[in-house]
């Protein structure tokens, strides 16, 4: 039996490699560069990969089908797969590449998941994220855990770290009337009169941005959601919207009808995204720009959100217009509890019928 060979060369560069032709179970291996390959600078360690290698073989693997190990390289894989069968839509990877290079690409994200410790994780919450809500903290779970998950399965790691940080609680908002003066049906209107004088910071996005923020104003459907919308998901002729499962919060299908005030924008999208340019990073301080120009006096440094629009639009609904509280919800596509899921669900002329007469009122003069 041939005995294993291990050479060493100087190359152009000054680096000493190690290199290795070997046979195992009556197979003559090919050479390999050991140190390209492993990082084996030594004869010892060279010894000690070798010895590493023939065991993965004994157990019928292939050592040298190179595998992902950085957490990076695994969450670009994950990535790439999730692009390709549709599990993934491009806003969601622009929102999880927008946290992940932001929080996760240079601080851990080099490190094999093996190696990656509770200590590490708890550093990057308490330092690197310290200024950061604790819900945006929970999108670190959402990204990382299924990869952690997948490489238990694969049995490459024995322990998901992931798991040992906490899941934070959603903050209970703030009551609005206990940030501003305004009341709820004049904050509404204050902001669908200020977005036609909204001026875009970049004047190729002005129609876009007003459409968007017109849809936030009038529809209350979540920014995120808006943003992952294409012109296939709309009718036109029926003024009609129909979000996919893929990008809607309750994993369904759902139908709400088109503000008459966005129609002439939605017309000129040909195809794809209709709000194109629009990035998840900037959303919160357009939405404060639009509140400035709206005038909304509020108090104490408080502010108002894109979401408020949910909680407004749902005070104004069975407030001031007495509509069905279940049927304000569905409008919001708000996944209903217990016996009502089974039993009970409106048409979606109700639903188109509930949004008119929340248009009609907040169009009119305060």
């Amino acid at each position: 039996m041939k005995k294993d060979n291990i050479t060493v060369k100087t190359l152009k560069n000054g680096t000493e490699n190690y290199y290795v032709r070997f046979m195992y179970q009556g197979r003559e291996y090919p050479v390999k560069n050991f140190t390209k390959l492993y990082g084996c600078k030594t004869k010892k360690k060279t010894l000690e990969k070798l010895a590493e290698i023939k065991i993965e073989i004994s157990k019928g693997r292939n050592p040298f089908v190179l595998t992902k190990e950085t957490l990076n390289e695994l969450y670009d894989e994950r990535k790439k797969i999730s692009l390709k069968n549709g599990t993934w839509r491009t806003r969601t990877v622009e929102s999880y590449d927008y946290f992940y290079n932001k929080y996760i690409r240079k601080t851990i994200g080099h490190k094999k998941l093996s190696k990656i410790t509770y200590e590490d994780l708890r550093k990057l919450y308490d330092v690197n994220m310290s200024h950061v809500e604790n819900s945006t903290k929970n999108q670190f779970k959402r990204i990382v855990r299924p990869i952690f998950i997948e490489e238990m399965k694969n049995g490459r790691i024995h322990t998901n770290v992931v798991d040992m940080i906490e899941t934070y609680n959603m903050p209970v908002r703030e009551k609005i009337e206990l940030r501003t003066f305004e009341n709820n049906l004049d904050i509404v209107r204050k902001l669908y009169n200020a977005v036609p004088k909204y001026e875009a910071l970049a004047y190729n996005q002005k129609e876009e941005m007003r459409a968007y923020l017109m849809m936030i104003v009038m529809t209350a459907h979540r920014h995120g959601e808006l943003r992952q919308l294409t012109i296939e998901d709309c009718y036109l002729d029926r003024k009609m919207i129909i979000a996919p499962k893929t990008i809607t919060k309750t994993k369904e299908d759902y139908r709400y009808p088109i503000p008459e005030e966005v129609i002439p924008y939605l017309k000129t999208i040909k195809s794809g995204l209709i709000f194109p340019t629009v990035k998840k990073g900037s959303m919160y301080q357009v939405f404060q720009r639009l509140v400035k120009l709206a005038n909304i006096e509020t108090f104490n440094g408080k502010r108002i959100s894109p979401h408020d629009m949910r909680r407004l639009l749902l005070s104004i609904m069975i407030k001031d217009l007495k509509i069905d509280s279940v049927l304000a919800d569905s409008c919001l596509n708000h996944k209903q509890r217990g016996v009502i899921n089974h039993y009970l669900s409106f048409e979606y002329k109700d639903i188109e019928e509930a949004y008119n007469r929340y248009w009609e009122l907040i169009r009119l003069k305060s």
